[in-house]
């Protein structure tokens, strides 16, 4: 992906809880037919994932378990092509870093005492990039990629009798706005996610689920034009952000329609990237004000 240029003329706007957002990016979210990079991307995922933090109103402080994780665009670029699938050690990594559930064996003593809930349960929210099914040279060319769309994974595991009993539910949901244009980079990405749990569970997950990641293609509104594709997903992640999913892995079709009426309420699919852009715009735009009058207030002490 591009470098930024830290020099004066595309200085750094915000540092929102690390997305960086530079004026280079402010201008892609101003331009009616500019293609958002993964920087914007990355910035309005953290946004929807702090926003999505305060209105749960967790209840216990620093306990971000139950919480959904919303994937930074280069770590899932990482994950596909510098991560060594076969290294145990960097997959265990990321596992424990996601908080991604593990096998519960209920027959052991400490679980005995500690009474677990009945379903450990994660929801990650992935960006996918189409330049995600090419090799690791095509990834290397500065500039790459040409289309995004969203993936939903919903793992949970419930715990039984004993570690190899455990019932597990890996979901996969992808929604492009281009219909099939990101499905193969949608598929690779959730095989190799998918490896990442399998490093909890060694030959007891691939007997239950294979080597492939079972991909459900869902029902998406369709862009209009060749620039909007960023938006259409992250308009995704947001409908499903705040869904009420507390009853456990909704289907595809309540999915579908909880993105659907969504995109409805924004506005049909011809004004829907514009009234997002200027959405996420103005959000920088106060973030940014915010900072400001912090800074100003700061110094005036």
């Amino acid at each position: 992906m591009k470098q930024h240029s830290t020099k004066p003329c595309n200085p750094l706007l915000i540092n929102y809880q690390d997305a960086l957002i530079y004026e280079s990016d402010l201008s892609l979210l101003d331009d009616p037919s500019a293609w958002l990079n993964s920087d914007c991307i990355h910035f309005r995922l953290t946004r929807l994932s702090m926003m999505q933090q305060h209105l749960k109103n967790r209840e216990a402080e620093g306990d971000d378990s139950n919480f959904d994780l919303f994937l930074d665009p280069s770590v899932v670029s990482f994950l596909m092509h510098q991560c060594d699938e076969e290294d145990e050690d960097e997959m265990s990594d990321l596992r424990r870093a996601w908080n991604l559930p593990e096998p519960i064996n209920v027959n052991h003593e400490s679980v005995l005492q500690s009474k677990p809930s009945e379903m450990k349960r994660k929801r990650l929210f992935v960006p996918i990039n189409d330049q995600y099914a090419g090799s690791r040279k095509s990834f290397a060319s500065p500039g790459g990629g040409s289309h995004w769309s969203f993936l939903l994974w919903d793992v949970s595991i419930s715990p039984s009798s004993g570690i190899e009993s455990n019932k597990v539910t890996s979901k996969f949901f992808h929604f492009d706005s281009s219909n099939g244009y990101n499905s193969r980079a949608a598929r690779a990405t959730s095989r190799k996610l998918q490896k990442v749990l399998a490093t909890s569970w060694e030959n007891e997950f691939i007997e239950t689920f294979g080597e492939d990641a079972n991909v459900v293609e869902c029902k998406t509104p369709q862009q209009t034009n060749g620039c909007d594709c960023g938006l259409f997903a992250l308009g995704v992640a947001e409908a499903l952000a705040f869904a009420d999913n507390a009853n456990g892995v909704l289907g595809v079709s309540e999915l579908e329609s909880i993105v659907h009426s969504y995109f409805d309420k924004i506005g049909d699919v011809e004004i829907f990237g514009t009234k997002l852009r200027k959405i996420i715009g103005d959000d920088i735009r106060s973030l940014i004000g915010s900072e400001c009058d912090k800074q100003s207030d700061k110094n005036n002490d």
